[in-house]
């Protein structure tokens, strides 16, 4: 009697069914079921076709007649500064006189402050005034304590006599001849870096609740990026990532290169082992030209992106005047034909269409997007060029995913595909409005076939308090 040998069908981990699911597979845009394993999709379909993958240890989850879609994707968020903005005193624009203002202002109202930390002023308001003088105005509002400041860029950095004594009686101790930025801030640490801000887990909340499994971060600095990737790898650590995290680190000033490169592959690598929850791929450049901005200029916006695109990061630019984002469409087409055909670009702008800009790449092989820079305050960002539900639904699964270069990844329901969907009672298709669109609340979000937040069982508001205190490897912020 010969031997038979057959292919048994490996079973799922979980399958969902029970409800209708649009996939964003042109092949298949409705199904009943969908199948998971190890964080993948394995099978979409009708129920019945499925069953053959439950096994005795599968999750069923039953949609209840509920609609699922892929996990959304913010293309246009701000995690990052936005868990540190009640952290520390962040500047309105204003001149000289009133950026001392504000100063005055937030250190009255914090009196109990062992440091004080603000950032973004404008790195121009010292212009007309030397060092010497920037120091001592800030000697007269406070120089019993140690204030530091970071400029916009997070280049540029404004103290007060008493914090550059201690900085300097560090590095005599230290043997330290010339004093970076960085190491200036170790020494102060004007932030304690065992403090999760609570902003970190409201903010995942509310990202949860409209659907999000996904965020990109459209540019922080480095001290505050370097701060951000810690926190995450203790929430990943803690399982307790609620959304995908794509990274980018801001630039927006001229800068040398290589240092720039060696600090984005730092962060890449610090991503390793986090399965895909963490990334940092990308480089964030603001090309201001409308107004006396300090921004990188034309001539160095051409090398940082030639050399960004040879290291494999790919680039995303928020230009500022139809000036800057000819300059952006020209340097990221002079990438594409140094042979860079896989890094994913993107152009940020408001401008209207022109017939100088139809005539370039822009919107096809380099990605458009609305500005973003300096956004914080509109968690619909991503969307406001939707004109309807259908458009907005593209912009935020299939379309995100392609803006990442990550559409073989994410953005539909497709066998082989990350497993991420959001859970609606009703259907997003039907509703009356975009304004109700915005509105839903999501019921379930799932990543890697793992359900990260289920509305009737979570509370958002409460996972702060879950966090026991980090403890950070001090080699991270190095």
């Amino acid at each position: 009697m010969p031997f038979g040998f057959f292919k048994k069908n490996e079973t799922a981990d979980i399958i969902f069914m029970g409800g209708q699911i649009f996939t964003q597979n042109s092949d298949l845009p409705w199904a009943e079921a969908v199948a998971c394993k190890d964080g993948l999709v394995t099978a979409v379909g009708d129920y019945e076709d499925l069953t053959e993958l439950e096994g005795k240890n599968t999750m069923i989850v039953d949609l209840e007649g509920g609609f699922m879609l892929p996990g959304y994707i913010d293309t246009c968020g701000h995690p990052v500064l936005s868990a540190f903005k009640d952290s520390c005193l962040f500047f309105n624009k204003g001149n000289l006189e009133n950026t001392l203002s504000q100063i005055s202002t937030y250190i009255t109202a914090n009196p109990e402050s062992e440091i004080y930390f603000g950032y973004g002023y404008e790195e121009n308001i010292f212009d007309q005034v030397d060092q010497e003088q920037t120091r001592e105005s800030l000697d007269q509002i406070c120089s019993e304590k140690p204030v530091v400041f970071l400029g916009k860029s997070g280049l540029h950095c404004w103290v007060n006599t008493f914090a550059l004594d201690l900085v300097k009686a560090a590095a005599e101790e230290d043997e330290i001849n010339t004093i970076s930025l960085a190491y200036l801030l170790n020494v102060l640490e004007p932030m304690d870096s065992e403090v999760i801000p609570k902003s970190v887990t409201v903010n995942m909340g509310e990202y949860c609740k409209r659907g999000f499994t996904s965020v990109f971060d459209c540019g922080s600095p480095e001290f505050f990026a370097s701060l951000y990737q810690g926190i995450l790898v203790h929430l990943y650590q803690e399982n307790m990532v609620k959304q995908r995290f794509f990274g980018s680190l801001l630039i927006s000033r001229n800068v040398s290169p290589a240092p720039m490169i060696r600090k984005l592959a730092q962060y890449r690598t610090h991503c390793v082992e986090l399965n895909e929850l963490v990334n940092f791929d990308t480089l964030k450049l603001v090309v201001d030209r409308t107004q006396e901005a300090i921004s990188v200029s034309a001539d160095a916006l051409q090398d940082l992106c030639l050399q960004t695109a040879d290291n494999g990061f790919d680039i995303h630019i928020d230009a500022l005047g139809k000036e800057a984002v000819m300059e952006a469409v020209a340097a990221l087409e002079a990438a594409r034909s140094a042979g860079y055909k896989k890094n994913a670009f993107t152009v940020a702008h408001d401008e209207p269409n022109s017939e100088e800009l139809e005539n370039t790449s822009l919107g096809n092989d380099i990605r458009e997007s609305p500005v973003t820079y300096e956004r914080y305050d509109d968690p619909w960002l991503c969307i406001k060029r939707a004109s309807n539900i259908e458009e907005a639904i593209d912009l935020l699964t299939i379309d995100a995913a392609i803006q990442l270069g990550a559409n073989n990844h994410y953005g539909s329901i497709e066998k082989g595909k990350h497993a991420d969907f959001v859970i609606f009672n009703e259907n997003p298709f039907e509703l009356p409005d975009l304004s109700s669109f915005k509105g839903l609340q999501s019921v379930m979000t799932v990543i890697d076939g793992n359900i990260v937040y289920d509305a009737e069982e979570d509370d958002p508001a409460e996972w702060h308090a879950m966090l026991p205190t980090p403890n950070f490897d001090e080699d991270f912020n190095e």
